[in-house]
């Protein structure tokens, strides 16, 4: 019995670095009012792939989980509607890494620092008081990370 245990977490440990993951740092967390029902969340992350194998983004998704715990999906804006939006309200500060992208690869052992944006229709309140925001980054083999903001308290 402890043989099989042994050989099944030796499997395990082995298998460990196969499987497709990510490790996503939380570096800045930017809100824009667009307008008096809408707004806008400029994510600043570092991703790492601890995994020996390579991370092709397949999705994005930004999750809002607001002060009553209610949760909207946010829509992920694309490099260009980004950098027109932040030159429109130059306050927001630059995009200063390439946005993550649909087909991008995250090498094995690699890490990028990237942005995300999305847009919430939503006063700008509802993120200033927000619990947290979530992000959903899937794999083309199907694997979905998901990355909460650690807010502090």
């Amino acid at each position: 019995m402890v043989i099989v245990a042994a050989i099944a977490g030796i499997g395990y440990w082995l298998s460990l670095g196969s499987q497709a993951r990510l490790e996503v740092r939380w570096l800045k967390v930017r809100t824009v009012a667009t307008g008096p029902e809408s707004s806008l969340a400029v994510f600043d992350l570092r991703i790492h792939n601890p995994s020996r194998v390579l991370f092709q983004v397949k999705d994005v998704e930004a999750v809002l989980i607001d002060a009553g715990g209610t949760r909207q999906e946010g829509m992920v804006a694309a490099q260009t509607d980004l950098d027109r939006v932040l030159g429109y309200f130059p306050l927001a500060g630059p995009r200063h890494t390439p946005v993550l992208m649909f087909r991008e690869r995250i090498r094995a052992g690699g890490t990028a620092d990237r942005t995300v944006a999305a847009s919430f229709a939503v006063p700008i309140q509802a993120l200033e008081f927000r619990r947290r925001f979530e992000l959903r980054i899937q794999d083309a083999d199907g694997a979905v990370i998901v990355s909460p903001e650690a807010r502090p308290r």
